[in-house]
């Protein structure tokens, strides 16, 4: 399971410490004392970190330029007043604030408590998807809206996928946050960010990919084969081969005939087969066998197996 991080305290210099070890570093400022309490919850996806984060009694949170990332807060019970860097921000559970790296940074509430979703991005890995999307690089910091509207069109696709990260949150040692499954839901919270939030790249989203050399499909290939168990995503795998993450897409579609994780899918239903058939029935079970390939959810997974085996991994599993 990923690293996690859990904390309850009533003391200042820990709540900082704690909450500046996933986020940023930053000056603690408590303007209720009597009150005062920090909880925190997250889950470090390696150069993504995810947590929910709560205070009771008012407090100020100011930090320097952030350089090394971006962040995205989501108050979760009310209104939070916050100043971006660049924008002062509301910030509402359907209003979410950015941040990027070039700025200083302050938030200012909590007088009746209340808790946030925090996402950190490595400012490398933000700027490199962003660069894989577009095909072409990112020199500086992307200057990304300070604002995420979540209650309609891309904003609101992005925080359903980013509450799936907050149920890995609750339940640490559950399916969702083995690394298999964590790592890639990372990465396309990201994605869906770039798509999602206002940057002058935007338009080169819709733009049509060069298509890649067809070698490179054919490695890609080779890795999913040879490391089908790994955290594979669109993005590693088209750095891995030296393409755009769209053209690597494309190209899949163009010679493969499906999408890269749909073929990682199938050679992982194919890894899932012969397993079971080898398995001992008094000694595994189809959930250990589809966790250990990152299938996590049992009523899907069942209807992908049935759907390519015609019989349910149970069967399988039970035949001599």
């Amino acid at each position: 399971m990923m690293p996690t991080i859990t904390v309850t305290t009533r003391a200042r210099d820990e709540a900082q410490d704690a909450c500046g070890r996933v986020y940023f570093p930053h000056r603690l400022t408590v303007l209720d004392p009597q009150s005062f309490g920090m909880s925190l919850s997250a889950i470090d996806l390696g150069r993504v970190r995810a947590g929910v984060l709560a205070y009771r009694g008012e407090v100020l949170l100011e930090t320097a330029e952030l350089e090394t990332g971006y962040e995205v807060n989501v108050p979760l019970d009310g209104p939070l007043r916050t100043w971006t860097g660049h924008a002062d921000v509301c910030a509402t559970p359907q209003l979410a604030a950015v941040y990027r790296p070039d700025g200083r940074t302050t938030m200012r509430g909590w007088a009746g408590g209340g808790r946030l979703f925090g996402l950190r991005i490595e400012r490398g890995v933000l700027e490199d998807t962003l660069a894989d999307l577009i095909d072409r690089p990112v020199r500086a910091a992307a200057p990304l809206g300070a604002t995420l509207d979540l209650s309609s069109g891309p904003g609101r696709q992005w925080w359903r996928l980013a509450r799936v990260l907050m149920d890995a949150i609750e339940d640490p040692d559950g399916p969702l946050a083995a690394p298999v499954v964590a790592r890639p839901l990372a990465h396309g919270l990201v994605v869906a960010l770039l798509h999602a939030v206002d940057h002058p790249w935007r338009g080169l989203l819709a733009a049509p990919p060069r298509m890649p050399r067809a070698s490179a499909v054919r490695d890609a290939v080779a890795l999913i084969e040879a490391e089908p168990e790994a955290p594979w995503t669109v993005g590693v795998l088209a750095r891995r081969v030296g393409v755009g993450s769209r053209a690597l897409q494309d190209a899949f579609a163009r010679h493969v005939g499906m999408p890269p994780m749909a073929y990682l899918r199938k050679v992982r239903l194919q890894r899932v087969h012969a397993d079971l058939r080898a398995a001992d029935p008094a000694r595994t079970t189809v959930t250990d066998i589809a966790l250990r390939w990152g299938f996590t959810h049992h009523g899907r997974f069942a209807a992908a197996y049935r759907a390519r085996y015609g019989q349910l991994p149970s069967d399988t599993l039970a035949q001599d």
